[in-house]
């Protein structure tokens, strides 16, 4: 049985996907790996695949996330080499999803320093702002949406 996992980038990764690549072709091992535009699927035996991504996650451990895909590489229904082009189903979602990916590393690199906070800390602050805000006048809220409006 074979194992197949999406390798994603962050934006603000300093890794690209050709040096993702290379990297994993140059260890010759005996998987399959495709170039994405988004970092890189690889496949093959599962205890490979899954020591392979750890070690690819500890390059840039809050830049590159790894995710178990449920079809294979060169799937029919998936691969859009056989499919006529075009983006595959999912992809929007992915690609959504990927954008999002610095903010989530910036988040781990701030646990990383800080360590966690402890939950009612954070409950008891969230609570102080929110008890805290006061309605905006009008004036100023259009004043505001002006602004932003030049902005655009």
């Amino acid at each position: 049985m074979k194992k197949t996992k999406a390798i994603v980038l962050a934006d603000n990764a300093l890794t690209t996907p050709g040096k993702l690549v290379r990297y994993i072709n140059s260890l010759k091992l005996p998987i399959e790996v495709k170039e994405t535009c988004f970092g890189c699927y690889i496949e093959g035996d599962p205890e490979i695949i899954d020591e392979l991504s750890q070690k690819i996650r500890n390059f840039e451990r809050n830049r590159i996330f790894c995710r178990d895909r449920g079809y294979e590489i060169w799937d029919k229904r998936r691969c859009r080499a056989y499919r006529g082009g075009g983006p595959r189903e999912g992809f929007h979602q992915l690609e959504a999803e990927q954008r999002v990916l610095s903010y989530i590393g910036l988040a781990l690199d701030k646990i990383d320093k800080e360590g966690l906070k402890d939950i009612d800390k954070v409950l008891e602050e969230e609570g102080n702002i929110i008890t805290e805000e006061k309605p905006i006048p009008v004036e100023k809220f259009r004043e505001i949406i002006e602004k932003l409006g030049k902005n655009v």
